[in-house]
């Protein structure tokens, strides 16, 4: 049980620590062409694209395929502020592991995975908030928490709360905007009865990682995430992907999610399979709180060497 809760909380890490090390290796390339970084996929579809920056004054327009495909996103869009669900959480990684809980998450403010052993007892937490990111192992007395501004690695990437919550929400994101994003933040296409949804990346963050979103032109819902360095010869990915929608507060929301960090060394994927699934707007604060006379501190920078040998 100890190795699930730390695999699959250093996963988030992971997703983070290879990505970059990748990005490392291929920033030059990168930087060579800025008007445009174009990456292969895995998956066979388009691959992603990063456009210019629009010129200095000059508000952003979107298109008449974006603003479609957006208008169908929003519709699916949950208004719940709090939701709450029994969770088993599946770890592949050469061997099979799986552990359940419960997975509570209050937009804005918190995502939090408890996981158990047999007879409810607590035995790890993941949580982040637009404030920190932590993992607390119960069974060792051990945890990490760092803040995201104070992580070189995550900051420059654009990764924080916002992009694990639009991630857990099933919701377009782009990197290292912590607003709900806007039809003009897209290009947009059409391919095999989906849209290819790509974020316009407008800061530095274009010569690092680039995303797109997989969205059903049918339902509006978002099928698929990918986000890969802004560079083919990385080989490096993650999918997350979303399947068997269930109906929370009149909506589509998916009650399986799986998450794959491909890379040239094979794969690592962590399931989420939820269950009782409910709106939960009286939440109260479930922020924890650590006591660090039984817990003994784990530095991020640690876990990130450990991740990228």
């Amino acid at each position: 049980m100890k190795t699930i809760v730390q695999r699959v909380g250093f996963l988030l890490l992971l997703i983070a620590a290879l990505l970059l090390t990748g990005c490392r290796s291929s920033r030059k390339a990168a930087q060579a062409d800025t008007d445009a970084a174009t990456v292969q996929t895995t998956d066979g579809m388009p691959a992603v694209t990063t456009t210019d920056t629009p010129a200095e004054g000059t508000a952003p327009k979107a298109s008449k395929l974006s603003a479609q495909a957006m208008t169908k996103v929003l519709a699916n869009r949950q208004p719940a502020r709090g939701i709450r669900a029994k969770v088993n959480v599946t770890l592949e990684s050469g061997s099979r592991l799986s552990a359940s809980g419960s997975l509570k998450m209050k937009r804005d403010e918190i995502i939090q995975i408890t996981l158990t052993a047999i007879l409810g007892i607590e035995v790890g937490r993941l949580e982040l908030t637009p404030e920190y990111l932590l993992i607390q192992d119960r069974i060792n007395h051990q945890y990490v928490k760092a803040v995201w501004d104070g992580v070189p690695q995550l900051r420059d990437a654009g990764i924080n709360f916002y992009t694990f919550q639009a991630l857990f929400w099933d919701e377009p994101f782009v990197p290292g905007q912590t607003t709900a994003p806007q039809a003009s933040d897209f290009d947009t296409e059409k391919h095999s009865g989906d849209y290819i949804m790509t974020p316009i990346l407008r800061s530095s963050n274009a010569a690092t990682m680039a995303v797109k979103f997989l969205v059903e032109t049918a339902s509006g819902l978002v099928k698929q995430a990918t986000v890969v360095p802004a560079s083919a010869s990385a080989a490096i990915s993650l999918d997350w992907t979303y399947s068997d929608w269930t109906t929370l507060a009149s909506l589509p929301f998916p009650s399986k999610m799986r998450m794959t960090l491909n890379s040239s060394t094979g794969s690592t994927a962590a399931q989420f399979a939820l269950s009782s699934l409910r709106v939960d707007e009286t939440m109260g604060d479930i922020h924890t709180t650590i006591d660090e006379n039984r817990y003994t501190h784990v530095s991020i920078y640690k876990v990130f060497n450990k991740l990228t040998r």
